[in-house]
């Protein structure tokens, strides 16, 4: 089989052509003088998933194959234009499938099995383990704290291995403090006050305020601090969550938005995103401890508990453009859909109810 006669590629995560995935998963060595006599593709995700599209797909084999390719998972980039602009400009799968190929071997936590792959920038597709037997994580129902306490220590497994590597120079498709939400958003400031003030509270909008007047001071800060391998949209729906204690109680997925930058920025995420105000409280500091405690037993020296504590301040404070950007984003206050209405929601005001609660603002100069 040779490149000549590869079948196009889909243009649909449910179109997919026996032929095309009889060529790559023979390509990858995963069958050989098998065919591939139908594929049944069955859509995911609905609007879960904004930088992409995925299916699971169900083959049809001429022969018995290992229990691992009865089902994959087919992800692909999105075709709204706004996300897709997002996705180019982020090279999306050109980071996933860099971290799937380079991190993901070397990194102890259990992670979701790439076969086959076609990074295009923003676009492309990837072959992976199907993973649905686990409890899919939902951002607007949250997450209780032993399982926040749980992700957090399967991050701080991934941070602690790749903890100021200098090996992480050398990959092209990872760059550095590169964060979706990451840009100028001042000029949507207003807009969004206008309809979340009264909501959050005078206090809550002042911090808002002092950390987009500062936001250029507060990026340099984050610059000088230790680097490591950062997720960079940790959580809820990114999560799969299997039997506490098993191999599979945490799995993290989507790592399109993988980057080098300070750790801390996945706790406040996570932790700010997801983990409900309700639920979180009188747990602040044994969550913090969950990932703080993993890096120290997974040999990070040098960083002490109180540098831990500001850089985890000083993710807030940069996580707190999530709700102006999600309002904006998402068409508000005329949100698109339901979910996407629920989703602004629960993110803007856990993001800054978080922020509130650890006192962000005293990590600003």
């Amino acid at each position: 089989m040779t490149e000549f006669n590869l079948p196009d590629s889909p243009s649909d995560p449910v179109q997919v052509h026996p032929e095309w995935l009889e060529w790559h998963l023979t390509k990858n060595g995963l069958i050989s003088g098998v065919k591939v006599t139908s594929v049944h593709c069955e859509p995911m995700g609905g609007s879960v998933g904004f930088l992409s599209r995925m299916s699971r797909l169900i083959p049809e084999y001429s022969e018995p194959v290992t229990d691992n390719l009865h089902s994959l998972i087919l992800k692909m980039g999105t075709t709204r234009p706004h996300f897709q602009e997002v996705a180019d400009r982020l090279h999306v799968f050109d980071r996933e499938v860099g971290f799937y190929k380079h991190i993901a071997p070397t990194t102890a936590t259990r992670l979701a099995k790439l076969y086959a792959s076609d990074p295009v920038g923003g676009s492309g597709w990837m072959l992976l383990e199907d993973l649905c037997f686990l409890e899919k994580g939902d951002q607007i129902h949250g997450l209780s704290n032993a399982q926040v306490s749980m992700t957090l220590q399967h991050i701080g497994e991934v941070h602690a291995a790749n903890w100021n590597k200098s090996s992480l120079d050398n990959f092209e498709w990872l760059p550095e403090d590169s964060f979706w939400f990451r840009e100028s958003l001042s000029n949507s400031f207003d807009e969004f006050r206008k309809h979340y003030e009264l909501r959050l509270g005078g206090t809550a909008i002042a911090v808002m305020e002092k950390m987009l007047d500062k936001s250029e001071q507060l990026d340099a800060i984050i610059a000088t601090r230790p680097r490591t391998l950062v997720h960079g949209d940790l959580r809820a729906d990114n999560l799969l969550l299997g039997k506490p204690g098993s191999q599979d109680e945490v799995l993290i997925l989507d790592w399109q938005t993988a980057t080098k930058s300070m750790g801390a920025i996945d706790v406040a995420l996570l932790i700010g995103g997801s983990d409900p105000p309700a639920e979180r409280a009188g747990h602040h500091t044994e969550l913090f401890d969950s990932w703080y405690e993993k890096l120290l037993a997974n040999g990070v020296t040098n960083y002490h508990r109180h540098e831990a504590i500001n850089d985890l301040r000083l993710g807030m404070l940069s996580a707190l453009r999530i709700p102006i950007k999600v309002f904006r984003d998402f068409g508000g206050p005329d949100f698109r859909n339901a979910r996407e209405a629920q989703l602004a929601d629960v993110l803007i005001l856990r993001h800054v109810n978080a922020a509130i609660d650890f006192d962000a603002i005293q990590a600003l100069p």
